[in-house]
């Protein structure tokens, strides 16, 4: 082929413009994925923060009671948590700066002694397990947990 005929040819034939068009879908379909899956990454991330933080704000109050209790530890403070276990932790299920409500989101306290059973009267310290169980958008359970140890002190 001579130039003169390459320049008077120019321009693309069918099949490259369809063969570019179709690299071109797969470059987008697969970032359209990456970008959904990060979306769903950062969702869940939020709702795990928003659980957190509901524990976050037990363990704090527990804390603050335990010197409020601190002649009658661990028993007046276990019978607090059994109180407001019963009651389902309400006032900690969304919070006040503006934290949004999960969807069956429920928060229980276990408190267990050195040896890992249930804690008793007499036990110092006392291992505080507060867990937060919700349902994603997708209706999968999820659950976050936090732990400390509480002494009279």
């Amino acid at each position: 082929m001579s130039l003169e005929r390459v320049r008077a040819e120019g321009g693309m034939s069918l099949m490259e413009v369809t063969l570019a068009v179709a690299v071109l879908a797969g470059v987008m379909a697969v970032t359209a994925q990456s970008l959904v899956s990060f979306y769903v990454s950062i969702d869940i991330q939020k709702q795990r923060i928003e659980a957190l933080n509901s524990c976050r704000a037990v363990l704090g109050v527990l804390r603050e009671k335990r010197h409020e209790y601190a002649a009658d530890f661990p028993e007046s403070l276990l019978g607090w948590v059994a109180e407001h276990e019963s009651a389902g932790w309400p006032a900690f299920l969304k919070l006040e700066q503006g934290g949004t409500m999960l969807r069956e989101h429920r928060l229980t306290v276990a408190c267990f002694n050195a040896e890992g059973s249930p804690a008793a009267a007499n036990d110092n310290p006392i291992r505080v397990l507060v867990t937060g169980t919700w349902l994603d958008r997708r209706g999968r359970a999820m659950q976050a947990q936090l732990a400390t140890l509480l002494t009279d002190q």
